[in-house]
Order: structure tokens, then C-alpha cells, then sequence
């Protein structure tokens, strides 16, 4: 009977140190696509602009949270590099590792990987995660040939105010088709919900909460929470700001490039959220800012290194010239920005038409002074000028392609077409009018040259995904010039100093 008791007693003590007796309450603070943002930048709102952004704001921002908050936990979601000059510096060894350095200062816990962490290939990712002084976890990357994961923990488990917490993180399936080829040859990406089923049943067993990070788009999170058993909440990497109950399971997502924190507050007991607390926090800049000291200085050192040749004045902008034409569409089309990206393309080959997809121009250009640094920011990629030849049926079948696309519309230069949109008329169809350098190609959707040959300039991210994703097909024997876009922009702009370009109804839809 004494061993009997004692066995109990034991079984009691055990019993108390794995399962908390009291409710618990986490405070999650996730983060996604800063794309190299370490200063405050000016954004648009009700009535003007304001300054939001910066290391500085999200210091101040997690600092206050940390100061009122218990049982903090910190999540980046990837898409750290790519983006603006801080993410190009070689920082430790590492290109962009000044961006893992600011994690690092910020206290983080965890980091995944985004597709643009492989921007500068997969050395350098490797190296981003060795210099965390956290978990990377990625549970679906691996080598083609042995299967094995890229290097990262699938999951890591973390013990905040007495409650176990499992972060697991998922990337998106069209991983491959996101970053250039050769900066991910050999590696694959598996299916998202079978991935997760393999190892939540596992984790479950050794954890209280359950976070899935899937740097993917918001309705794929949604789709995570419906299909995959014993998750509380799935932390997406989009950039849309959006929060949704799926039957119990929370899926949120933030502003990307630093415009805000996502803040949940979750209460837990006996292996389920009870109650919680979401809302997004603008990392506004133009307060009175109290940044950890290390931070601030970070900040400073970055802004030395970025040094005084990219402040350099290279020309004017008369206007503003933006990437998205119509604000409020989810379908990017014609932009004055893509205009003299691609008219400039055609400058420096005198190919007789330009192709850029609108995803890589990754910022704007205002009004008045235009630097070196600005042109970086709009074209970040380091991609090269590639130049091959289309046939003018090709031609056709690439902007039917494009419209079947239906986002991320490719910007054109020598071009101009007319179309009709995906519910008016099925693909094959939809190119009413197509002319090349003033001549006509198509008319009424009938094609008068279909045979006639044109010289074709775009970039190596392009061509390198032509089939698969922009065009329909292979491009045939690409000539890759070596030349970067932003180093074209820079000497065009050098030389002709006055940037002055509007909307000429290169892509026009018929109504």
C-alpha cells in the first residue's frame, strides 16, 4: 500500500510539472516581408502622409509591449532581404545579415524562411540562419536528390510562462518559380498540408499550442486551418493585414515592410486558446521614440555603410512615378514606373520589344530629386538584361498568357494592345489589337504576321520562369547580356537627367 501511494504521489508530481493548473495568457508579436526596411519611410493616409517604418519604431513599439505584457514571444515570418541597400551589405560574412543583426538586437525567438531569403543564394541563406540567435524552423524545403530538409529545425518547441509552444513553419508550393533558378537548383518544396499532418500529430503529444507559420498567401492559411487536425493558429506571411476564426483556429497576417506588428494575445488552457486578442499596431515614426540603445545604433552603423555614393542626386522626376496605375484593383497593369523601366531596357539593346514583370519593381519614385538609392530600391534584384526572339504569334500567345495571368501583368515597351477580359472571352481570344513599333499586328483578334520575327528584351527572372509562368512556353536561345537593370536605369537617367513619364495606353482593356 506505501509503494501504491508513493507511485501516485509521484504520478501527481509529474502531472503538475507537464500540465499548467491555471489558464495562461501569450502575447504573439509576428512580422513578415520587411524586404531590407530599416528607416522610416513616408506612406499615404486619410488626409496625407505620415512616417511609419523603421528598427527604431519597432524597437520602441515591442519595448512598450514588453513593458506592460508578460510571456512576450516574438515571430519573424521571412522575406528579410530584397529590398533596399541594408540587405545587399555584407554584414558578418553574410549579404543582408545586418537584417538577422536587428532580429537579433529585437529579442526575437523564432525566424522562418521567406522565397527572397534565397535572393543571394543557398549559402547565404545558410549563413542568415547561423548568424540568428534563434530557431529557423522549415519544415518542407528539401534537397531533390536525398530528400533530406534544407537545414532548419521542421519545428522547434518553446516553453513561455509555463505553457509549451510549438512553432512549425510551411513555404509556399510555387517556392521554385519565385526566386531565380540557379539560386535554388536542387531543392524542392512539398505540399503544404501533407507536410504539416506528418508532424502535428508528433508535436501535439508535446505541446499546449500549436503556431504554423506559412509564408504563402492568406486563403492558403485559411485552407491550413480547415485541413490540417490539432493546430490554434496559423501566422501567414502575406502582406494584407487580414484575421479570420476558422472553427476555433486563428489565421492573421500583417502589412509587410515594416508598417506594422501583428498582435495576438492568446489565452490557453488545457491544450486550447480560450479567448484572445488580435489587432494590427502602425509602427508610426513621427512620435517622440525611445528605441533600445542598440537598436538606434545598428541603425546608425548601417547608415554608414550604406555610405554617401548612394545619396548621390542623379536626375529629377518631374512626377510621381508609381508601380500600381489604379489604386484598389488587384490586378497590376500598365504603370508609368513600368513604361521607362522597359523603355530603357530597349535603349541599352535596341530590342523592339520590352517584357518586365510588374512584381519585381519593388518601390517608387516621387517627385523631385531621384538618387542612386531610389533607383536600387525600384529594382533590387541585381537582374540582368536578357535578349532572345519572338515570333509574332508567339507575341500573341505571350499577352493571351498574360491576361490568363490575370496579376503581376507584364509591363511593355514598342507595344501597345487591347484586350479582352477573362469573363468576356476565352483564352486564344482575348487579344483584340496588337501593334509592334507603330505596325499592326493583330486586328479584330486576327493575326497578320504571325511568322514575322522580333527582338524581345526582359529580364533573367523572366525568361528563366517564361513557361511556367509568364509566357506559356520556353524562350529559345537567350542571349544573357550580364547587364544589371538597376545599373542601365542609373546611366539613363545619369545621362538624360529628367525622369517625365505618364500613362500612353500601351494596355488598354475593352469595355
Amino acid at each position: 500500500m506505501k509503494r501504491a501511494f508513493l507511485l501516485g504521489l509521484a504520478s501527481g508530481l509529474v502531472l503538475v510539472v507537464v500540465c499548467p493548473l491555471f489558464s495562461e495568457k501569450i502575447t504573439i508579436i509576428h512580422t513578415n516581408d520587411t524586404h531590407g526596411n530599416f528607416k522610416p519611410y513616408m506612406t499615404k493616409v486619410e488626409g496625407g502622409e505620415r512616417l511609419v517604418g523603421g528598427m527604431e519604431a519597432t524597437s520602441h513599439y515591442i519595448n512598450e509591449i514588453k513593458a506592460r505584457e508578460k510571456n512576450v514571444f516574438l515571430i519573424e515570418k521571412g522575406d528579410i532581404l530584397t529590398g533596399t541597400l541594408a540587405a545587399e551589405i555584407e554584414y558578418e560574412g553574410v549579404i543582408g545579415g545586418v537584417m538577422m543583426e536587428f532580429l537579433n538586437r529585437l529579442d526575437y525567438d523564432v525566424w522562418s524562411y521567406g522565397n527572397h531569403d534565397f535572393d543571394r543564394g543557398q549559402s547565404n541563406a545558410l549563413r542568415l540562419a547561423k548568424l540568428a540567435k534563434f530557431p529557423t524552423v522549415m519544415a518542407n524545403i528539401i534537397y531533390k536528390k536525398s530528400g533530406k530538409l534544407f537545414p532548419a529545425d521542421p519545428y522547434h518547441i518553446f516553453e513561455v510562462g509555463g505553457i509549451k509552444v510549438g512553432v512549425i513553419a510551411v513555404m509556399e508550393e510555387n517556392f521554385l518559380t519565385e526566386v531565380q533558378k540557379e539560386k535554388v537548383e536542387g531543392l524542392d518544396v512539398l505540399p503544404i498540408v501533407p507536410t504539416l499532418n506528418s508532424y502535428i500529430t508528433e508535436l501535439d503529444r508535446k505541446t499546449d499550442l500549436i503556431v504554423v507559420i506559412s509564408h504563402s498567401w492568406f486563403e492558403k492559411g485559411v485552407e491550413v486551418a480547415k485541413s490540417v487536425a490539432g493546430i490554434d493558429i496559423v501566422l501567414v506571411a502575406a502582406e494584407d493585414g487580414r484575421f479570420k476564426d476558422v472553427n476555433g483556429v486563428l489565421v492573421m497576417s500583417t502589412k509587410g515592410h515594416q508598417e506594422t506588428l501583428g498582435y495576438l494575445r492568446v489565452e490557453v488552457d488545457d491544450d486550447k486558446v480560450i479567448g484572445y486578442e488580435k489587432r494590427l499596431i502602425w509602427l508610426w515614426a513621427d512620435l517622440d521614440l525611445k528605441p533600445s540603445p542598440q537598436v538606434a545604433s545598428l541603425v546608425s552603423e548601417v547608415d554608414e555603410l550604406v555610405g554617401e555614393e548612394y545619396a548621390k542626386v542623379i536626375g529629377q522626376a518631374k512626377e510621381d512615378l508609381t508601380v500600381y496605375y489604379y489604386p484598389g484593383n488587384n490586378v497590376f497593369v500598365e504603370s508609368v514606373l513600368g513604361n521607362w523601366i522597359t523603355d530603357v531596357m530597349r535603349w541599352k539593346t535596341g530590342a523592339q520589344v520590352g517584357f518586365h514583370n510588374t512584381g519585381a519593381i519593388r518601390a517608387d519614385i516621387k517627385a523631385g530629386p531621384v538618387t542612386k538609392s531610389n533607383i536600387f530600391d525600384v529594382a533590387p534584384f541585381h537582374n540582368t538584361l536578357v535578349v532572345f526572339k519572338l515570333s509574332g504569334q508567339q507575341l500573341k500567345d505571350a499577352l493571351e498568357t498574360d491576361v490568363e495571368r490575370g496579376w503581376d501583368r507584364m509591363q511593355v515597351s514598342g507595344v501597345k494592345y487591347k484586350y479582352h477580359s477573362r469573363k468576356v472571352k476565352p483564352y486564344g481570344e482575348r487579344i483584340d489589337y496588337l501593334e509592334i513599333k507603330g505596325e499592326i499586328l493583330v486586328k479584330n483578334g486576327k493575326i497578320l504576321w504571325p511568322r514575322k520575327v522580333y527582338t524581345v528584351v526582359s529580364n533573367n527572372y523572366l525568361v528563366g520562369h517564361a513557361k511556367e509562368k509568364y509566357l506559356g512556353f520556353h524562350v529559345t536561345a537567350p542571349k544573357d547580356t550580364g547587364i544589371p537593370l538597376e545599373n542601365i536605369l542609373m546611366e539613363w537617367l545619369d545621362k538624360y537627367k529628367v525622369l517625365d513619364y505618364k500613362i500612353e495606353e500601351r494596355i488598354v482593356e475593352i469595355k
